[in-house]
């Protein structure tokens, strides 16, 4: 019994050790932790972000997060709106400055540099004619390493504004390759 009193006590102190290893991760990672000091260094730069590419896309809101990420977005009257406020085509500009921010942050911090970007039917939904032109400006200005890899059902729209172009023909349950332009 004295030999199992002293194994049991041993892994009850690599028991305990590991707990305080917990305990102290649970505090760095709660809400008030070493997560929100982060996210406050970067909530400046990420607003400043948003705000610019809203600014390329012709949609002049004043938009804030802040480090609960909740939104504050204000008109240029300084009318307070809620996200759910907006049409389609401006969340998704919206979306679109965030996603563009995120990926610029990364890129800053050098955590994450990718040269490849995928935009799978963001031209098919809500944007109208001015906010696809805007979206085209957009990825445009984009440094010349970024592989950007648009998938839309408005091929025949936009093909021009590609360098290359593949077009799919679905068929029961798959679709094959029915073309490629150059």
């Amino acid at each position: 019994m004295v030999e199992e009193l002293k194994s049991l006590d041993k892994t009850k102190d690599e028991l305990n050790d590991i707990k305080k290893y917990y305990d102290f991760s649970s505090i760095l990672l709660k809400d008030g932790g070493i997560k929100t000091r982060i996210i406050k260094q970067y909530l400046p730069i990420m607003n400043k972000l948003i705000n610019a590419y809203l600014s390329k896309m012709n949609f002049f809101v004043n938009f804030n997060i802040n480090e609960n990420f909740e939104e504050i977005i204000k008109s240029r009257h300084r009318d307070e709106f809620k996200y759910e406020n907006f049409s389609e085509g401006e969340k998704l500009r919206i979306d679109l400055s965030i996603l563009f921010s995120f990926r610029q942050i990364a890129k800053m911090k050098n955590s994450v540099n990718t040269n490849l970007l995928i935009m799978d039917e963001i031209l098919d939904g809500s944007l109208d004619l001015e906010g696809a032109d805007q979206f085209f400006d957009l990825i445009d200005s984009l440094d010349n390493n970024t592989n950007i890899v648009v998938i839309s059902h408005r091929g025949d729209q936009i093909s021009d504004r590609f360098d290359r172009t593949l077009k799919f023909r679905s068929e029961e349950h798959t679709s094959e390759l029915q073309s490629l332009a150059y």
